[in-house]
């Protein structure tokens, strides 16, 4: 079966889209792949595909001197990216920090004015002919009207995947510039997933808004491990409990971590009871360091992926937090921490911090998964129990291995996904 994926940034393993999709797809050995992506960068992954490149940069150029293609096929591994191509990539990840929405909305017209529907690109998608077509749905225009036009060319069938919130008003934002982009960006996300037969969401939370407003059926699709060995050895620690945190801070994530950090202090008044690990690679203000680093708290640079898988298997305790403000509940909603499927997998106790009207928190809570608090006396109080009743942690561990089997087994979740596309072709042949 050849599928076809559009997507934003290039298909690689050193981007969060590639490790994604990797997860997702590794293993369905009856899949070929092309993909069409819409910015600077090279694809690098283990399949063998071919991969069709339009950037904001050609479209420029192009508009220039005609003469000028739009868009180029690359071979993963094979191209270099430029100078330029960087340039352009910092300048919106420049812009996306400091919310720049006149410089997207630049961004936009240029892709609508834009010839990116070149021949080099009818040719690439003529050559592959996919049987199918993997869309992720984004909250762009412009990606919005590339989908549609492929959908359109090819004729293939169309199957959907939302990670984030792209189109409800359950926002927190007073800016009238953001509810402009927002109120004509979703109407083209709902064409998107209204061409869609099946779509796929991240979140049980998500499922049933969506399956209430869109026409496709929802089915949840995580990442997924292996839970096939045996479960690990849980262990109750007998000297200070090793608590760890890896991730990023933003969307008020350190104000959550702070109120560990608060009542790790005050556990350890009387001794030494708990330790708190913190690595993130988010830039910290002065304030934000005085916050996380308390009696038992540790600030750490970032240090890569294989060391913070060696780092959380050495923990007694791996830590999960949400932000606790309504602007930071709404913002991840629907969302859920692809993160948590490792720790299951670890067979690890977590200790949760966030609302239950957060996708990855209500996941947690529904499966009783985690130890979670949603205030501030609940993060002590939960600490408290933790250090008095360490049988906790062991137990915690196992049933965060029993969540991680019950809801992201790779295994079940790749049989869904193959017969689903599966029977989309069939239906559409």
């Amino acid at each position: 079966m050849k599928v076809l994926v559009l997507s934003s940034t290039p298909w690689s393993n050193d981007n969060s889209f590639g490790l994604s999709y990797n997860n997702i797809f590794d293993g369905i050995d009856d899949l070929r792949f092309a993909s069409v992506y819409c910015n600077p960068g090279q694809p690098s992954n283990k399949f063998d595909m071919v991969c069709f490149q339009i950037t904001f940069e050609t479209l420029i150029k192009n508009l220039k001197n005609p003469k000028i293609s739009t868009g180029k096929v690359v071979i993963p591994n094979k191209s270099e990216g430029t100078e330029r191509n960087i340039k352009e990539q910092n300048t919106f990840d420049t812009a996306r920090k400091l919310r720049w929405q006149v410089l997207f909305w630049a961004r936009d017209f240029i892709w609508k004015i834009g010839r990116w529907n070149s021949p080099e690109l009818r040719k690439f998608l003529d050559d592959f002919k996919p049987d199918l077509i993997f869309q992720p749905v984004y909250f762009s225009s412009y990606l919005s009207d590339v989908a549609l036009f492929i959908k359109e060319y090819t004729g293939s069938p169309m199957v959907g995947y939302i990670s984030d919130d792209n189109y409800t008003l359950r926002q927190f934002r007073f800016s009238p510039l953001y509810w402009i982009d927002r109120l004509y960006k979703r109407r083209k996300v709902k064409k998107v997933i209204e061409n869609c037969d099946i779509l796929y969401v991240i979140s049980q939370i998500q499922k049933e808004e969506y399956e209430k407003i869109f026409t496709p059926p929802c089915k949840i699709l995580t990442k997924c491990a292996d839970f096939s060995e045996p479960a690990p050895e849980w262990t109750v620690p007998k000297g200070k409990i090793k608590m760890l945190y890896t991730g990023n801070l933003g969307v008020d994530r350190w104000k959550s971590l702070a109120l560990i950090s608060d009542a790790v202090e005050r556990l350890n008044a009387e001794g030494q009871k708990i330790e708190l690990d913190i690595y993130s690679a988010t830039p910290l203000t002065e304030k934000m360091k005085r916050s996380l680093s308390k009696n038992g708290s540790h600030i750490h640079p970032p240090v890569s992926y294989e060391t913070v898988q060696t780092l959380q298997r050495e923990a007694d305790v791996l830590v999960h937090i949400e932000g606790l403000s309504l602007k930071s509940r709404m913002a991840v909603h629907q969302s859920f921490s692809t993160k948590l499927v490792d720790y299951f997998n670890l067979g690890k106790c977590i200790f949760a911090v966030g609302k239950d009207d957060e996708a990855s928190v209500k996941h947690l809570i529904d499966n009783d998964a985690a130890v979670v608090a949603q205030s501030a006396v609940e993060v002590y109080q939960n600490l408290k129990d933790l250090c008095e009743n360490r049988e906790q942690i062991a137990n915690y561990g196992k049933k965060a291995y029993e969540c991680g089997a019950k809801h992201h087994d790779k295994t079940t979740m790749q049989t869904m996904l193959r017969e689903d596309l599966k029977a989309v072709c069939e239906d559409k042949g």
